[in-house]
C-alpha cells in the first residue's frame, strides 16, 4: 500500500498536490476556525478548575456535558472531552466506552451549512436531518447513562467526585499557554490526518474514473467532505443521494476513525478505550441513519 502510495505521489504530482492542497484548504478554511476556539475554551475550563465549579453550580454529571457538548461542537471535540475527562477520573471506563462513541458526531453547523444548504440545496430538511442524525444516538446514550448512575448511588461527579473545589481555580498565563499549545497541537495532528485522506481520495478519483460507482463507494468511507461532494455529483436521483450522504455523514470516514484513534492513544485512554468498537459503533450508527433517512424521506415529499 506505502509502495503504491508513494509511486503514486511520483508518477501523479499534480493531482497529489490538489489532493493534499484540498485537505490543506479544508482544514484552514473549516476545521481551524469552528474546532480551535471551543478546544481552547475547554482545554482553559479543564486546567483552570472552572469546569468543575460550573458543574457543580448547575448540577450537571460530567457524562451529560461530554455527551451535549460532543454532539453540539462536532467532531472530534467528544472523543477528546471524553479522553480528558476520563484521564481526570471525572467518568468510568463505562461512560468513556460508551460516550467517545456516541458523542463524537459531525457538528450540527458542518451538516446544516455544508451538506445541506451548500451541496444539497435543501435548507428546509435541516430540522428533520438533525433529529435523523442526532436523536437516535443521543437517547440511546441517555439511556445507558441512565442504567449505569442506577448501578452507582454516587454516580453524580458534579456534586460528589468534584476533587478540586472552588478555591483551587486558578486562570493565568501558564495555563493559557498550555491550554493553547495542546489545542494547537492536535488541530496540526488532525490536519495531517485530513491531507493524507484528502491525497488517497484524490488517487482513488483519479485510477478509477473509468469506474464511478466503485469511486464513489470508496470515496464515501474515506473522508467524509470529499464523500459528500463525490456522492452529490455521481447520484442524480435526490432520495438515493440524501441516505447515502447522512449514511456518509454518520459513518465519519476512516479519516476520521484514524483521527479518533490518534486522540485515544494517549495514556491510560491507550488500552482502556477500543477503536474496534469505536468502527462497529460507527458503522452501526451509519445503518440507523440510512434506515431513517429512507423511511422518513418519502414521508416529507408526500407532503
Amino acid at each position: 500500500m506505502l509502495a503504491m502510495f508513494l509511486l503514486f505521489l511520483l508518477s501523479e504530482p499534480t493531482v497529489a498536490v490538489e489532493g493534499a492542497r484540498f485537505g490543506l484548504m479544508l482544514w484552514a478554511n473549516r476545521l481551524l476556525p469552528s474546532l480551535l476556539p471551543f478546544l481552547i475554551l475547554s482545554q482553559l475550563l479543564m486546567k483552570s478548575g472552572y469546569l468543575d465549579a460550573i458543574m457543580k453550580k448547575i448540577r450537571m454529571t460530567y457524562p451529560h456535558f461530554v455527551l451535549f457538548a460532543g454532539n453540539l461542537f462536532g467532531f472530534p471535540m467528544g472523543a477528546k472531552l471524553t479522553v480528558d475527562l476520563y484521564e481526570q477520573k471525572r467518568l468510568s471506563q463505562k461512560e468513556a466506552s460508551l460516550l467517545f462513541i456516541l458523542s463524537n458526531q459531525m457538528s450540527p453547523a458542518f451538516v446544516g451549512g455544508y451538506i445541506l444548504t451548500q451541496t444539497l440545496q435543501r435548507q428546509d430538511l435541516i430540522p428533520v436531518t438533525y433529529l435523523i442524525l442526532y436523536a437516535p444516538s443521543v437517547c440511546y446514550a441517555l439511556m445507558r447513562l441512565h442504567r449505569l448512575q442506577i448501578h452507582d448511588n454516587c454516580r453524580d461527579r458534579s456534586v460528589c467526585e468534584c476533587k478540586k473545589s472552588t478555591s483551587g481555580l486558578q486562570m493565568n498565563i501558564a495555563v493559557l499557554d498550555a491550554g493553547i499549545m495542546n489545542s494547537f497541537e492536535i488541530m496540526l495532528k488532525l490536519g495531517g490526518y485530513v491531507m493524507l485522506f484528502s491525497v488517497i481520495t484524490a488517487m482513488c478519483r483519479h485510477f478509477l474514473s473509468s469506474c464511478p460507482t466503485v469511486c464513489t463507494a470508496i470515496s464515501g468511507v474515506l473522508e467524509i467532505t470529499g464523500a459528500v461532494s463525490t456522492i452529490n455529483d455521481h447520484f442524480s436521483n435526490t432520495y438515493l443521494k440524501y441516505i447515502a450522504i447522512l449514511a456518509a455523514t454518520a459513518f465519519g470516514g476512516c479519516s476520521g476513525i484514524a483521527q479518533t484513534a490518534s486522540i485515544i492513544r494517549t495514556g491510560q485512554t491507550r488500552s482502556d478505550l477500543s477503536i474496534a468498537a469505536y468502527i462497529r459503533g460507527r458503522i452501526l450508527i451509519a445503518a440507523t441513519t440510512a434506515l431513517l433517512a429512507a423511511w422518513i424521506y418519502p414521508l416529507l415529499s408526500h407532503h
